[in-house]
C-alpha cells in the first residue's frame, strides 16, 4: 500500500468521479483508475459501488475511509518532519490572498519562506474572503487568509489577529444619526461589498438580528474605493477600524461609536493537508511572522 493509492481513494470518494478525483490528484485518470485498482487488489474487497451518477464508497469503503484518512495523514506526517530536518521541501504552493498585503504581513512571510525553504515556489491569488475560500475548499487554492469564522470541519484555521469592524459614516451624514440606532443607519444609503465578503457577512448578521435591510446605491470591492465613496457622500460602510483610523485625518468620514465587531483574521488550509511536507513549511513560517497565531 503506497501514500499514492491512498490519496487517489480519498480524492475519489470526495469528489464521487474518477475524472474530478485526478483533476485535483494532477494525474491523469488512467493513473488513478490504476492506483485505485492496486489498492483494491491488496485489499481484497471492491472500495466503490459504480453508478450512472458516480462512485459511492461501498459497504467495505465506508469502513475503511476513516483509517485510510489517519494512514495518510501519519504517513505525510513523517515524511514532511523529514524533508524539514533536511530542508529538501520543493514544489508550488497556491495561496489566496485578501486585503492589503502590510495587514496579512505577506512581504514578511514570503521573505521567511524564501530564506527557510528556497525550493518552494508560491503563487498569489489576490481576492475577497469568501471567495478565496470557496476556492481552497474546491482545491484551487493550497491555502488562505480569510476575515471570518470558519465554520468547516474539513478546514484548519489559525487565527492570526483580531481585526475590528467599524461603520464609516460621511461626515456630513453626521446629525442624520442623532439616535445612534441601527434604524437610522439602515435608513440611509450605504456602500455595497459583494455577498462572498467578510463585511457582507457581518452586516447582513447585525441587520437580520435587528430585523432590518439595507439600500444599497453602490457596489465596491476594495477598501480604498469604499473610503473614497464615504467621503465623496455616496453612502456608509463597515471598514477595519485600524485602517479606518489612519484614513480619518484625510477624509470627510467620522466613525459610528454604536458598533464594534471583532473578526479574526485567519490563515485557512484544508485538515488533511497540514502534515504535508508543503504546508508544515508554510505553517513554520507562518508563526514565525504570526507568534502570537493560535490553532482555532
Amino acid at each position: 500500500m503506497e501514500i499514492y493509492q491512498l490519496r487517489a481513494f480519498i480524492a475519489v470518494a470526495r469528489t464521487g468521479h474518477m475524472t474530478r478525483a485526478a483533476e485535483q490528484l494532477h494525474l491523469t485518470q488512467s493513473a488513478v483508475s490504476k492506483q485505485l485498482k492496486a489498492l483494491e487488489e491488496e485489499f481484497g474487497a471492491s472500495l466503490f459501488e459504480r453508478t450512472p451518477s458516480g462512485m459511492t464508497l461501498s459497504a467495505v469503503g465506508r469502513r475503511l475511509m476513516p483509517l485510510a484518512k489517519r494512514t495518510l495523514e501519519a504517513a505525510t506526517e513523517l515524511v514532511s518532519a523529514a524533508k524539514l530536518m533536511q530542508g529538501q521541501i520543493s514544489g508550488t504552493l497556491r495561496l489566496g490572498t485578501i486585503v492589503d498585503p502590510q495587514s496579512i504581513r505577506l512581504g514578511d512571510l514570503l521573505v521567511e519562506m524564501q530564506r527557510q525553504f528556497p525550493g518552494i515556489d508560491v503563487k498569489l491569488e489576490h481576492g475577497i474572503s469568501g471567495s478565496v475560500l470557496e476556492r481552497l475548499q474546491a482545491e484551487e487554492l493550497d491555502a488562505c487568509f480569510f476575515l471570518g469564522a470558519v465554520d468547516d470541519p474539513e478546514l484548519k484555521a489559525i487565527q492570526l489577529s483580531l481585526e475590528s469592524y467599524v461603520v464609516a459614516v460621511p461626515a456630513a451624514w453626521r446629525e442624520r444619526i442623532p439616535d445612534g440606532s441601527w434604524e437610522a443607519l439602515a435608513a440611509l444609503p450605504w456602500v455595497g461589498t459583494p455577498k462572498a465578503s467578510s463585511q457582507a457577512a457581518i452586516v447582513d448578521k447585525l441587520m437580520k438580528e435587528h430585523g432590518l435591510g439595507r439600500h444599497f446605491v453602490v457596489e465596491a470591492d476594495q477598501e480604498f474605493s469604499m473610503i473614497d465613496l464615504v467621503h465623496a457622500g455616496i453612502g456608509l460602510c463597515l471598514l477595519r477600524e485600524r485602517l479606518a483610523l489612519e484614513v480619518m485625518p484625510h477624509k470627510n468620514i467620522f466613525l459610528w461609536d454604536g458598533a464594534r465587531i471583532n473578526c479574526p483574521l485567519s490563515m485557512v488550509l484544508r485538515a488533511e493537508d497540514a502534515a504535508r511536507p508543503l504546508f508544515a513549511a508554510l505553517l513554520d513560517a507562518l508563526f514565525k511572522v504570526w507568534p502570537a497565531a493560535v490553532y482555532l
